[in-house]
């Protein structure tokens, strides 16, 4: 088998995408001969634009360019994972030896100087051109000279010199450029051992890579570990103008944490198991808010323009996958958002984090995790099982992430809940006519006014996100009403069928044998609970519910929420102990009590099993009477409530759930508050977890 020289264009100007990630690719060479400084430089000679790249490597000598270099797809690195020099040890960053080829990328000519552990001065020169046209790769020779030994002035170095441009780098590309190398040095830790410099006639001097102070202290971030097994430890911290505000640790088991942002794609062996393979690693998310007010605050923290906060969190934006500390994923802006926030964002701007928000490290190794690798292109990852499970892992992070982000944000929000009217009257413009008005009026210049105008424009942008995520909330109670609606009318005419078909069976087949009958009456009674169950929530989408006289027992409703919450997998090895007297009645439906039930039982159930503790309990309980009402306690043995979440948890989409969406005590609260009721909780609960506290009408 034979290749022809054609192959060159292959690896050079067609398998690499682009002439920023050429250049990137070159800049890690640099690193893997373990250079100490490297420095891109933009000139300009006789023979036009040109692009010099120089490092304090290693080097080279004539073997290795012979037998490594000069051979495609050398598998030189893959057999030399690790570099030592100095008594210091790199893993190296690539394994294919196509990277050189970038060269071809960009520019005809390629001139080589390279000084080694020989101590001779090597130089080279290719004509891609020439390789292209030759016929037969036999015909591809480089010719190898010694050069005096002080053209490289360090002990050890490469120099390479690409000229005959295939295309021009202007400032704006040579920006990009810096944006993309800046991401060769992760901006989470100190690098004392390896710097990147550019320099053109752009600059007044050469530009170290490096990032600003104040992405060390984000307003939002979580960092921590992922275990062998898939377990994530995580600590969150909220510092809003560089003071840290919440300080919460916790820890997500692999078997809540493999759902990811949804269920639906969840990855399951042909055995029904869903074993986290992927190898331990660690990450840290840095998040900012983006408004106006909240970048203000960071320009004042930190002594630094709103403008070039906004440019720096671009050039470091998103999630950057880092193996042994050398960049793997993204190596262009087209691949920034690999992880797809930005299009899940669209359906709920408010509460989701997208690319442009966050600065993200993911520090995998070659040794624990050797199945997350890049594409032959470098622009993506594989799609091994592997992978897929760390996608859905760093999903539930940045789910967590969201809620507490979330909860902090409503912290000077929770008085009092503002109606429909409340939110939109400020959006009028009046207001904004009658200050711009008020300032022409005194003869105010344009920039005055501006500012007028863009006062009007921060505030709208709060109360407009606010407004949005009440709307979403609304919208996702209407859909799940309607859902609702369509799903009791199939079970109701569902089990009319049942129904028919075990009194056929009944009737046709009596007597029945023992384990027969039994199981027969085992449906009978089953059928019969889920008609009773669509019967109770059925009348909640009248919308005449309110204008009837409504009564239940609380006892029963109580009794029959446990019994539809205990069959769940979570609800195992729970005690579950209703103390309400039989004979107090409450003025409502029993569809509502049941969900407000439901709700609380829930919750209670997700955070017993969150607590690991052994004793795992649940008590309903009723206190005193005062007047026409009574107080209900539901109380749970679970991990209890933070007192500074106190408020918020009644906020629509605050919730501590990876895949919860905010809305139960939501709902809750509002059922309640249809009866003139309250809910609140106690601190500390009467279990030791948590303890809610709400008030019902009765009936006398």
């Amino acid at each position: 088998m034979q290749f022809h020289p054609r192959a060159f264009a292959a690896f050079g100007s067609e398998l690499v995408t682009n002439d920023t990630v050429a250049v990137t690719e070159l800049v890690k060479n640099c690193y893997d001969a373990f250079a100490f400084s490297v420095e891109v430089e933009f000139g300009n000679d006789a023979d036009g634009q040109y692009i010099k790249i120089s490092d304090d490597g290693l080097g080279m000598t004539k073997d290795v360019i012979k037998n490594s270099w000069a051979v495609i797809a050398t598998p030189y690195k893959k057999r030399n994972p690790v570099i030592k020099r100095n008594g210091k040890i790199r893993r190296v960053s690539g394994n294919k030896g196509l990277g050189r080829f970038s060269a071809a990328r960009l520019g005809r000519f390629l001139e080589i100087i390279t000084k080694g552990a020989s101590g001779e001065c090597i130089y080279a020169q290719i004509d891609w051109n020439k390789f292209t046209n030759s016929g037969n790769i036999s015909d591809c020779t480089i010719q190898l000279k010694s050069m005096p030994l002080t053209t490289i002035k360090s002990y050890f170095g490469t120099t390479i010199k690409i000229s005959g441009l295939s295309s021009e780098w202007n400032q704006d590309k040579i920006n990009e450029l810096q944006n993309d190398l800046s991401r060769l040095i992760s901006p989470f830790q100190e690098i004392s051992d390896f710097s990147i410099y550019i320099s053109s006639v752009f600059y007044a001097k050469p530009i170290e890579i490096k990032p600003p102070k104040f992405i060390e202290n984000p307003v939002y971030k979580i960092e921590g570990l992922v275990s062998d097994s898939g377990d994530i430890d995580w600590k969150y911290t909220y510092a809003p103008k560089g003071k840290i505000v919440t300080l919460q640790e916790d820890n997500t088991k692999w078997n809540e944490a493999k759902y990811g942002f949804d269920s639906e794609h969840l990855l399951i062996d042909k055995d029904n198991k869903t074993e986290y393979i992927g190898g331990g690693f660690s990450f840290e998310i840095r998040g900012w808010d983006l408004d106006t007010d909240s970048i203000g605050d960071v320009a004042d923290a930190f002594d630094i323009g709103r403008r070039e906060i906004r440019s720096n969190i671009s050039k470091y934006k998103g999630l950057s996958i880092y193996r042994d500390n050398v960049l793997v994923l993204p190596k262009s802006e087209a691949s920034k958002d690999w992880l797809g926030l930005d299009l899940r964002r669209v359906s709920n701007i408010g509460k989701r984090i997208s690319t442009s928000q966050i600065i993200g490290l993911i520090n995998v190794t070659a040794e624990k995790n050797p199945q997350i690798k890049d594409t032959t292109d470098r622009e993506k990852l594989v799609d091994t099982k592997e992978y897929m499970q760390f996608c859905k892992i760093i999903e539930s992070i940045i789910s967590i992430l969201e809620n507490k982000r979330t909860s902090d944000k409503k912290e000077n929000n929770v008085s009092e809940r503002q109606t429909l009217s409340d939110l939109i009257s400020p959006l009028s413009s009046n207001e904004l006519v009658r200050k711009v008005e008020k300032a022409v009026s005194v003869g105010s210049d344009a920039e005055d006014i501006l500012d007028v105008v863009r006062e009007y424009n921060s505030n709208n942008e709060k109360q407009i996100e606010i407004l949005n995520e009440r709307l979403i909330y609304y919208a996702q109670t209407a859909s799940l009403g309607s859902v609702a609606v369509v799903i009791l009318h199939e079970i109701l005419t569902g089990m009319t069928v049942i129904q028919r078909f075990l009194k056929k069976v009944m009737k046709q087949y009596s007597p029945l044998e023992a384990k027969t009958e039994e199981y027969l009456k085992d449906a009978e009674i089953s059928h019969t609970r889920l008609v009773e169950v669509a019967n109770s929530f059925a009348p909640l989408y009248r919308k005449d519910l309110n204008k009837q006289m409504n009564s239940c027992a609380i006892y029963v409703e109580a009794q029959n929420s446990i019994r539809l919450v205990s069959g769940k997998k979570d609800a195992r090895n729970i005690e579950f102990q209703n103390n309400i007297q039989q004979n107090i009645v409450a003025s409502l439906h029993p569809g509502e009590l049941q969900t407000i039930f439901i709700n609380l039982l829930d919750n209670a159930i997700y955070w017993i099993k969150k607590s690991g503790k052994e004793y795992r309990k649940i008590v309903i309980s009723a206190s005193e009477v005062k007047g026409d009402y009574i107080k209900i306690k539901v109380s749970d043995t679970g991990t209890g409530i933070i007192e500074s979440e106190v408020e918020k948890i009644f906020q629509p989409g605050v919730t501590g759930k990876p895949l919860g969406i905010g809305m139960g005590l939501v709902i809750v609260t509002e059922l309640l508050n249809n009866h003139g009721c309250k809910i609140a909780t106690i601190i500390p609960g009467d279990l030791g977890g948590a303890t809610f506290e709400f008030n019902l009408p009765i009936k006398e």
